[in-house]
């Protein structure tokens, strides 16, 4: 019986100093280099004052803490649809980076339990914040005003997360898509702009080139009209001087035959003769001449 006892106290005693270990060790709780906390007392139900940064730290049996990140943590947006000032739906890739206030710390966990409570609200209403913001631009405006919009939607979440005790910063607007049809039309638009813009710059080229084509055809047709008149007064030059070398050719045989029938004294019958006679001489082949009797074939000695 006696030993028998000795085992019971022998093991209680163990038991009793596991227990005090245990509980020596609940009593101490550790914080990373990128964590704050509260301690709470999950004997009392008790939340701690004073918050804690890293290393180890001392408290009652069995408390813990509530940990929040001590360095700012990234909150992504992927694929998130709302609708523009116009009623069209544009896709949105945002990003940025949050930090819950350490002062704030306490009312932070009384009102959101915990961290993981705490960022299920803030992407809800990072969420809101986005949507607000997207409906007070037009589409047009995401192209041409995006610093605009990317300064409207950090102030619109710096105003949201200032109510929740949160600081924002390193906003990034990754990727702003609009409808697949107002893009191709906006490719459209700006095609055509530019193809205007390349035709007026092209329009002087284009002038100056029409301009000169004109002016080498009007120099042409003058240089043809030239050529045309010139000839035109060459040829009639030469018919002028072509008719007066044959009127005065006949002009000269007329005052040589009329020199000839005052000298010989010939009458016209008697020129004629005198005609006939040299063109007859002046052949050099023989000349055959049918003469209805009767005809005379000279008229020299008619008295």
């Amino acid at each position: 019986m006696g030993e028998y006892t000795k085992y019971v106290v022998g093991f209680f005693v163990v038991a009793v100093i596991v227990m005090i270990i245990a509980l020596v060790a609940s009593s101490f709780q550790r914080l990373e280099s990128a964590e704050i906390g509260l301690p709470y007392d999950t004997v009392q139900k008790s939340l701690g004052t004073e918050v804690q940064e890293e290393g180890l730290h001392i408290g009652p049996v069995g408390y813990r803490f509530i940990k929040f990140p001590s360095v700012f943590k990234t909150l992504e947006y992927n694929d998130l649809s709302c609708l523009n000032k116009d009623g069209v739906p544009i896709v949105l890739d945002v990003a940025f980076q949050y930090l819950a206030r350490p002062s704030d710390l306490k009312r932070i966990i009384e009102e959101f339990r915990d961290h993981d409570n705490y960022v299920n609200v803030l992407r809800f209403v990072g969420e809101a914040a986005l949507h607000e913001a997207c409906s007070q631009f037009n589409t047009s405006e995401f192209q041409s005003a995006r610093a605009l919009f990317t300064e409207k939607v950090r102030e619109t979440l710096s105003l949201r997360f200032n109510d929740l005790s949160s600081d924002i910063t390193d906003l990034q607007v990754n990727n702003i898509a609009r409808p697949s049809q107002y893009e191709s039309a906006v490719r459209d638009k700006e095609a055509a702009r530019e193809n205007i813009q390349v035709a007026e710059n092209e329009r002087p080229r284009l002038l100056t080139q029409a301009r000169t084509v004109r002016r080498e055809a009007e120099t042409q047709a003058q240089i043809a009209i030239n050529k045309a008149q010139s000839d035109a007064r060459i040829a009639i030059s030469r018919a002028e001087a072509e008719a007066e070398a044959i009127l005065n050719e006949y002009q000269t045989e007329a005052d040589t035959y009329a020199t000839i029938i005052s000298r010989q004294g010939l009458t016209t019958e008697g020129f004629l003769a005198y005609m006939g006679v040299r063109a007859i001489g002046s052949s050099k082949n023989p000349v055959y001449a049918g003469v209805k009797a009767p005809a005379k074939t000279a008229y020299l000695g008619d008295g």
